[in-house]
């Protein structure tokens, strides 16, 4: 299903990309800057990473001054899902679906330093607190590649998931969440040893094809991610198949309560607050508002078609509706509709991050090879284009809303 020109990816074709990239080393430690790799970023926090799905790279726009700083080519037929930056600052990683590889990146030169063969279809990741360990999913590989970013090697490939999405560490890095979309569990693994531990069943309710005999023959939507809280006390799980969300005890890796949402809930989205958590229902294309602390649905309010992300900035919700061209927008005090955005028409929405200041969201489009830059305050846009081509999604370091599709 992959074309094999994209998985073998040698140092020597590397080298030879036609000046996209200054140079590669392929050793295992980023070399130090010098006049052939000068410092293009010095503080890792002023930048927007972008990801070019199909420009296969990833671009740096400086957030003051809106103008790119500098992108790094992977490669041909990479196609990058995800990006994010090490907590430290010092790497950028992405993985590359097409090529079944994750890149690494040095932050500060923008300089390609090391490329790594993991399973298939490498989409989601995360890094563990301290910056040590990089867990790269792959969906189609059912696994996990653990990268140890000292030796910038894989050291293990954690199997035994369905369709692993998004990775969760516990802020003492000891345990990391799985979500897995093929399914109705949450992985737990031990971040020491790098191993399944346990499977946590979300909800016990009847079989999903007994619920919706469309199943038998229909992809399971299982779940996306399970959502730690900001006080690190618990985790919420979204089931897209279950219309539920399931809220985890971490110390005893247990469900304690389990909440009914609307119908296909994509997965669920926290405030910055710690008040509330918002799921995208694209089954029945409204939101449902979980008040965190009550632990009960505050509200279910319409939405849009094909929602990708929720957003949060300026005491206000901002849900992106992909294919309709328009972002949603709630007043988190009230719970009731703030209007909506109409970004544009016949356009591609993709995913956002929000500033640290929460104030500014930078959303992807697709289509229009552009970055949205949103003002939460007044509800204004201007669009900053040729960023790359096919942009899917951004990165701000230390953002609180930096996810994926």
């Amino acid at each position: 299903m992959f074309n094999s020109a994209g998985r073998v990816i040698t140092a020597a074709l590397l080298i030879a990309v036609g000046g996209a990239v200054a140079s590669v080393a392929v050793q295992a430690q980023a070399p130090a800057p010098s006049a052939a790799a000068a410092v293009k970023v010095t503080d890792p926090t002023t930048v927007v990473m972008i990801v070019n799905r199909d420009s296969n790279e990833i671009a740096f726009m400086d957030i003051k001054t809106k103008k790119m700083v500098g992108s790094v080519f992977l490669g041909n037929n990479v196609n990058p899902h995800m990006v994010m930056m090490s907590p430290d600052g010092r790497y950028v990683v992405t993985g590359g679906t097409r090529a079944n590889k994750a890149y690494i990146i040095d932050a500060r030169t923008l300089q390609l330093v090391k490329v790594i063969n993991v399973d298939i279809a490498p989409e989601h990741l995360s890094f563990s607190p301290d910056s040590r360990w990089y867990y790269q999913g792959n969906p189609e590989g059912d696994s996990i590649s653990v990268i140890d970013m000292q030796s910038l090697t894989k050291i293990k490939t954690i199997p035994g998931f369905a369709e692993p999405l998004n990775v969760t560490f516990l802020p003492d890095g000891s345990k990391a969440y799985i979500g897995n979309y093929g399914a109705h569990w949450i992985g737990v693994v031990d971040v020491r040893r790098h191993e399944l531990l346990k499977k946590i069943q979300v909800a016990n309710v009847p079989g999903v094809a007994k619920l919706d005999p469309d199943k038998y023959l229909g992809e399971i939507h299982g779940i996306n991610i399970a959502a730690l809280s900001n006080d690190g006390r618990w985790l919420y799980a979204a089931d897209g198949d279950l219309g539920v969300v399931s809220i985890i005890d971490p110390r005893e890796d247990k469900v304690v309560k389990t909440m009914r949402v609307g119908k296909d809930p994509w997965r669920i989205y926290l405030s910055h607050d710690g008040k509330y958590g918002i799921t995208p229902n694209n089954g029945d294309e409204t939101i449902s508002i979980i008040d965190l602390q009550g632990q009960k649905v505050a509200a279910t309010l319409e939405a849009g078609p094909n929602m990708t992300g929720v957003n949060f900035a300026a005491g206000k919700a901002f849900v992106i509706s992909s294919t309709s061209g328009f972002v949603y927008v709630y007043d988190m005090k009230t719970l009731r509709p703030a209007g909506r955005m109409k970004i544009g028409t016949n356009i591609q929405l993709e995913t956002a991050t929000t500033d640290t200041a929460d104030q500014t969201l930078y959303l992807a489009d697709s289509t229009e090879n552009a970055v949205v830059i949103i003002n939460a305050q007044n509800q204004t846009f201007e669009k900053v284009k040729g960023v790359g081509q096919y942009p899917w999604g951004t990165h701000i370091m230390d953002s609180k809303d930096n996810y994926c599709h």
